[in-house]
């Protein structure tokens, strides 16, 4: 499908899913804006291959943390959006805002609890509510959550935390489970991993390894410089700063 095209500047990542493409272009004061030089090369490619390329479908966001400088020019005949839906996960143009991803998940959830309120009253037992609620409910608090769990607990974590201490009361599941707990709970499931293939494809996200050994930390790479505290929140990060 799309395999050999490949970016046209190293500072681009190009991710690559059967047909579609999603390009991550960082510009800032030391780095060129190479947007349309990537748009014009995917074009040229699609031509080349003859394949057709959906300009109506493809979409700029610009993901920008709180700075003075200004947004970078729009590409020409690409449309350019507030949000963007990325394989079921909505990422907004500020890196904080997860409004329009938990809108959509916790609306989801409530109409999937409704299955559950039917399933009760039919009779199923709290093992087989608690079984459904895992398959129909969790598996959407779950996926992809090593992204969007950076997320601010109070404003948007803690919905989730509700909903399983109504789905508790209402006697859906055995137990009560705390969102934070299953994010830590799989960041160390993947980090393991990681840590124990090496060939694993996530390896690439890690950054260079040590020059000496150092005590208090269970893996051989050096520890990145940490100017926020959302960076460090972000799941490569949670796991170097937190690995024992």
């Amino acid at each position: 499908m799309v395999n050999d095209i490949g970016p046209t500047s190293q500072n681009t990542l190009m991710t690559k899913y059967a047909d579609d493409i999603t390009c991550s272009i960082p510009v800032g004061p030391d780095v060129n804006d190479c947007a349309s030089e990537e748009v014009e090369n995917i074009k040229a490619w699609a031509e080349e291959n003859s394949m057709k390329l959906n300009l109506s479908k493809t979409k700029e966001l610009v993901i920008r943390g709180r700075t003075t400088l200004p947004p970078p020019e729009p590409i020409v005949t690409i449309e350019r959006v507030s949000y963007l839906k990325l394989l079921g996960v909505t990422f907004q143009d500020s890196p904080t805002n997860w409004d329009k991803h938990f809108d959509d998940l916790m609306e989801r959830a409530v109409k999937r609890m409704h299955i559950l309120r039917v399933c009760k009253r039919n009779g199923y037992s709290v093992s087989d509510l608690d079984y459904l609620f895992n398959c129909l409910i969790m598996s959407l608090f779950t996926y992809c959550i090593r992204v969007w769990g950076v997320a601010a607990y109070t404003k948007y974590l803690s919905q989730i935390d509700r909903l399983v201490r109504r789905a508790f009361r209402f006697g859906y599941i055995q137990h009560e489970s705390s969102i934070q707990q299953v994010i830590k709970d799989r960041d160390v499931r993947l980090w393991k991993s990681i840590m124990g293939a090496s060939s694993h494809p996530l390896k690439d996200l890690l950054p260079p390894l040590k020059n000496r050994a150092l005590r208090g930390r269970s893996h051989p790479y050096q520890i990145p410089r940490v100017n926020t505290e959302r960076f460090k929140k972000c799941f490569v990060n949670r796991c170097l700063f937190h690995s024992k």
